[in-house]
């Protein structure tokens, strides 16, 4: 039997849309896909305890130029190295900054020459050293970040403007209000919150619960640590059922798609599912490096950028009691209907170099 030529995926543990690639390549029947992160190829599975720790240290240094000396580093290289042997890829495909660094450094000190695409998983050029650990290849979202590659030295013909990975139904209004009904949902507007610290959701959760019966609040909770003080929150509302706290990861986009409104904190991923899904976005930022995304964005008509959770519940009442939704979803229709999976899928599976 003939071995199938392989795709192979370098990702951090953070980072959530490498599982939907993989499967996409899986799908087309042609490749494998095999994804490694971190705790395979990096230093956190090194130290126990400590590798936490270290490896967000060296998700910092590595893609500006840190990290690239000692044992950790030693190491690091050895495992890019060594899955390169195992799975012989065709081509290397790295979801962010970290995976990118990590391989061409690997790739520098072992000496292999299989070639890589680095899918910028941002809608601004994140900070790193683009110029030593250059890709073969670059699919990005948009021209902007491609420019910004440019004046990086990276040359245009290596830089593919393909949207962002991530495809996401689309509901019409009577599949949404079935949905919602399935669910167990009441009828009236639903908002879908996502967040990831624990604190910052349970204050916008008492706040979505404040405005009584107006709104139904979904409320995304995969991290079981969360649930008292988001339980507490919601056992204020005027009626229990109008507050859902989802803690299944699988149920996660099965109640963002029935949603009217989708509030989330910068996600990447969470963000242009909604333009493919046609769902109003109001986003938050925690980094500095969040808010650049947020306000590239927000100054393209594309999401409501909120500075403060007051913010928050007044950018959803001009949402709901005024055309702008209509608006948001319609610009985040025009950005994405070119772009798919399956063209992302037939681009690296196809892919000999540049």
């Amino acid at each position: 039997m003939q071995r199938k030529p392989v795709v192979l995926i370098l990702t951090s543990s953070h980072e959530p849309g490498s599982a939907a690639l993989a499967e996409a390549v899986r799908a087309l029947g042609t490749h494998r896909a095999v994804v490694l992160d971190e705790e395979k190829y990096g230093v956190r599975g090194c130290f126990g305890k400590l590798g936490a720790l270290a490896s967000a240290r060296d998700e910092r240094r590595l893609p500006s130029g840190g990290g690239r000396h000692g044992a950790a580093a030693r190491r690091r290289n050895a495992r890019v190295a060594s899955a390169v042997r195992r799975y012989a890829p065709e081509v290397v495909v790295t979801m962010t900054p970290y995976a990118q660094s990590a391989f061409a450094e690997a790739k520098r000190k072992k000496g292999f020459s299989v070639p890589s695409v680095n899918i910028v998983s941002s809608f601004v050029l994140p900070e790193g050293n683009f110029t030593s650990d250059a890709a073969d290849a670059y699919i990005v979202e948009n021209a902007d970040v491609k420019a910004a590659l440019a004046k990086r030295g990276i040359p245009s013909r290596r830089v593919m403007i393909m949207g962002l990975p991530y495809d996401e139904e689309r509901l019409t209004p009577i599949e949404a209000e079935d949905g919602k009904q399935e669910l167990g949902l009441p009828r009236t507007p639903t908002v879908f919150l996502n967040e990831d610290a624990k604190r910052e959701i349970a204050e916008l959760l008492g706040l979505l619960v404040d405005q009584g019966s107006i709104i139904n609040v979904v409320c995304c909770a995969a991290d079981v640590r969360r649930l008292g003080a988001l339980r507490a929150k919601a056992d204020g509302a005027e009626a229990r059922s109008n507050v859902v706290i989802v803690t299944r990861k699988e149920l996660f986009y099965d109640y963002m798609r029935v949603s009217d409104i989708v509030v989330t904190r910068y996600d990447p991923v969470v963000i242009y599912k909604c333009f493919k899904a046609g769902k109003p976005v109001i986003a938050f930022g925690r980094s500095a490096e969040e808010m650049r995304n947020l306000e590239y964005l927000a100054a393209n008509g594309l999401i409501m950028l909120a500075r403060s959770d007051i913010d928050v519940v007044a950018l959803i009442y001009k949402l709901m009691q005024t055309d702008t939704a209509s608006e948001f979803v319609e610009k985040g229709t025009e950005r994405t209907e070119m772009y798919s999976l399956e063209n992302t899928v037939g681009y690296l599976t196809s892919f000999t170099g540049v």
